[in-house]
C-alpha cells in the first residue's frame, strides 16, 4: 500500500511538471535597436587627396535609407548639378556628372538623411571630405544672424559665401560656392574652405531656391568681403528691404460704400485722390493701405491716386450694380467699435469707430443718453461728441468721466446720419471706469549712447508697442533723458530704442545694393516688472 501510495504521488509530480513545461511564453524580441548606422569602409577613402573619380561608395554595418535627402543634403562648394546619391541595401552610393573644381576641398553634408531601415535611427551630421589638389583646406568662419527688428537669433537661415569679387546681383541669379544654415540661437559656421575673401549673405529662403528674390524674402549681408583667415566670429542683421518700385497690390471692395487699395510700400508722398462719388479717403498708420469711402457708385469705382513726384495711379475696383443692391433689399447700417464694452480706464473718455463717415451736424446728440451711476443715484450727464485728431470716423464723448464709476451710453435709432441714405441701429454700453490704483507708473532714465535723434519704444510682453515717442538731442544737450509713463497696465515691460539718423520718425530697414545696414536698434533684454499703484524708477545704459 505505501509503494502504490509513492508511485501515485510520483505520477503526479511528473504531471505537474509537464504541465509547467508546457506553458507558452510570449516572445520580447529584445532589447530595442536605438544605434544609427557605423560607416565601416569607404571608396575612395574618407579625406582623399587628388580625387579623380565619379563614384563614391560607402560601405554601413546595417540596412540604410535615405530621408528628406533633398532639403538634408549640401554640397559645398555648390556644383552645377545635384550628384547622384542612392541607398542599396548597406551601401550609399554618390555619383558626379560633371568635372570638378581642380584643387579644390568638396565636403558633401547628408544632416540627418541617412537612417537605418528598420527604427528610422538617424546618423546625423554624416559628411565626406575630399579634395581634387594634394592638400585638404582647413580654414573656418563663423557668427550669427539676428533680427534687425528686435535683435533676436535667428535660425532656418540660409548662409551663402560668393565669390570676394563676384557683382552684388550674383545672389539674385547664382548659387553660393558655400552654405551653411542658421541653427537655434542664430549661429552658422563653415569648415575646409580655402585662404580666401567672401562675400557673406544670409536669405530667408522661403522657396528653396537657393536664391535671392528681392523684397519677398529677408536678406543679411556683410559690408565688406570676409577673409576666412581671420574673420572671427561676424553678426549680421535679417531684414526684409522696402521695394524700389511701387504698385498696387490689390484692390477690393469691403462693404458697400467702402473700398481699399493696398500697395506694396509705404505711399508718403500722395497728393490727393480722385472718384466719381467719392465722399472722404484715408491712410492707415504704415501708409501703404487707402481707405475710400464714396456714396451713389456702381458696377466700378475708378479711383485716381495722385503722388507729389507726379506720379498717378489709376485703379479700377469691382462694385456690385445697383440690380444686385436692390436684389439684396438690405439698407445701409452705421457699426461701431467701442473702448467700453465692459470696462473703460478711468484716465479715457467713451469713444467709438465707425465703418463709415458722418460729419459733426449728421450726429444728433438729442439721441444719445449717457447716464451715470454713483452708488443707487442714476444721474444723466451733460457731454459733447468730437472728431478724434480730426477724423470724420472716430468720435469722442467728451464728459466728467470719474473713477471707479458706472455709466451707460446709449444711442437710439437714426442717431447718425448720413444723407438720409446710411442711419444706425439702437445700442447700449453699459461699463464700469477703472481706478487709480488699478496701474502702475514708470520713471525711465535712458542713457543714450549718441547726440542724435531717437525712437523710444516702449513694449508689453506681447511685444507690443504700448507708446513710442521721439528724443531729439543736440550737441549741447546731456545724453541723459528721464522719460515719465502713467497709467500702465500691471505686468512685464521692454524698452527698445531706434537710432533715428535721418530723422524721418521711422525705423528704416537696409538696402543690399546701396550696402546700407538698417538703422541701429538697441532692446533691452531685462524686462521691467510693474505692480498695480506703484511708481516704478528704473535706469538703462543704451549699448
Amino acid at each position: 500500500m505505501y509503494k502504490k501510495l509513492q508511485k501515485l504521488l510520483l505520477y503526479i509530480c511528473i504531471v505537474l511538471l509537464c504541465t509547467q513545461c508546457a506553458q507558452i511564453t510570449p516572445l520580447t524580441g529584445g532589447k530595442k535597436d536605438d544605434t544609427p548606422p557605423k560607416a565601416l569602409s569607404y571608396k575612395p577613402e574618407n579625406a582623399s587627396l587628388n580625387f579623380s573619380t565619379k563614384v563614391i561608395e560607402v560601405q554601413f554595418d546595417e540596412y540604410i535609407v535615405l530621408k528628406d535627402v533633398n532639403n538634408q543634403f549640401i554640397i559645398t562648394p555648390q556644383t552645377k548639378e545635384m550628384p547622384e546619391i542612392e541607398a542599396s541595401g548597406k551601401k550609399l552610393r554618390i555619383v558626379f556628372n560633371e568635372t570638378l573644381l581642380p584643387n579644390t576641398t568638396y565636403k558633401l553634408a547628408f544632416g540627418n538623411a541617412i537612417t537605418d531601415l528598420n527604427e528610422s535611427n538617424a546618423l546625423q551630421n554624416f559628411e565626406y571630405i575630399f579634395s581634387t589638389g594634394s592638400t585638404i583646406d582647413s580654414l573656418k568662419l563663423s557668427g550669427q544672424i539676428f533680427s534687425a527688428i528686435d535683435k533676436k537669433p535667428v535660425s532656418q537661415v540660409l548662409v551663402g559665401l560668393y565669390s570676394a569679387d563676384a557683382n552684388d546681383s550674383i545672389i539674385y541669379k547664382e548659387k553660393p560656392l558655400y552654405i551653411s544654415k542658421t541653427i537655434e540661437g542664430g549661429s552658422f559656421s563653415f569648415n575646409y574652405l580655402p585662404d580666401s575673401k567672401f562675400k557673406v549673405v544670409g536669405i530667408r529662403d522661403q522657396n528653396k531656391n537657393l536664391l535671392y528674390d528681392g523684397s519677398e524674402e529677408q536678406v543679411a549681408f556683410a559690408n565688406n568681403p570676409v577673409s576666412a583667415k581671420d574673420s572671427g566670429n561676424i553678426s549680421l542683421l535679417l531684414f526684409k528691404e522696402i521695394p524700389v518700385k511701387s504698385f498696387v497690390k490689390k484692390s477690393f471692395q469691403s462693404e458697400a460704400g467702402k473700398a481699399y487699395i493696398i500697395f506694396n510700400k509705404p505711399q508718403i508722398d500722395i497728393s490727393t485722390v480722385r472718384a466719381q462719388g467719392l465722399v472722404h479717403y484715408m491712410q492707415n498708420i504704415s501708409k501703404d493701405t487707402l481707405v475710400l469711402y464714396y456714396a451713389d457708385k456702381f458696377d466700378t469705382l475708378q479711383a485716381f491716386v495722385d503722388h507729389g513726384s507726379g506720379r498717378t495711379d489709376t485703379v479700377l475696383i469691382k462694385l456690385p450694380s445697383q440690380n444686385t443692391l436692390k436684389k439684396q433689399n438690405t439698407s445701409l447700417k452705421y457699426t461701431m467699435q467701442v473702448n467700453m464694452t465692459t470696462v473703460l480706464p478711468f484716465y479715457m473718455l467713451p469713444s467709438f469707430e465707425l465703418n463709415y463717415p458722418v460729419d459733426g451736424e449728421s450726429i444728433l446728440e438729442s439721441k444719445i443718453i449717457l447716464i451715470e451711476k454713483a452708488d443707487t443715484i442714476l444721474r444723466q450727464l451733460p457731454f459733447t461728441i468730437i472728431a478724434d485728431s480730426g477724423s470724420i470716423t472716430s468720435f469722442i464723448v467728451k464728459a466728467d468721466i470719474k473713477p471707479e464709476t458706472s455709466y451707460t451710453l446709449t444711442i437710439l435709432k437714426d442717431a447718425l446720419n448720413f444723407r438720409s441714405q446710411r442711419s444706425n441701429d439702437s445700442i447700449t454700453y453699459k461699463f464700469k471706469t477703472t481706478s487709480v490704483d488699478d496701474y502702475a507708473q514708470l520713471n525711465m532714465k535712458l542713457l543714450l549712447p549718441e547726440k542724435e535723434n531717437y525712437l523710444i519704444q516702449l513694449l508689453n510682453d506681447k511685444e507690443q508697442i504700448v507708446d513710442e515717442r521721439v528724443v531729439e538731442l543736440s550737441l549741447t544737450s546731456t545724453s541723459e533723458k528721464i522719460i515719465a509713463y502713467k497709467n500702465l497696465i500691471p505686468g512685464n515691460y521692454f524698452m527698445k530704442v531706434v537710432e533715428d539718423a535721418n530723422k524721418n520718425g521711422l525705423f528704416d530697414m537696409g538696402d543690399y545694393f546701396l550696402h546700407k545696414q538698417p538703422e541701429v536698434i538697441f532692446v533691452n533684454q531685462l524686462p521691467i516688472k510693474l505692480l498695480a499703484g506703484w511708481e516704478i524708477e528704473n535706469e538703462w545704459i543704451v549699448k
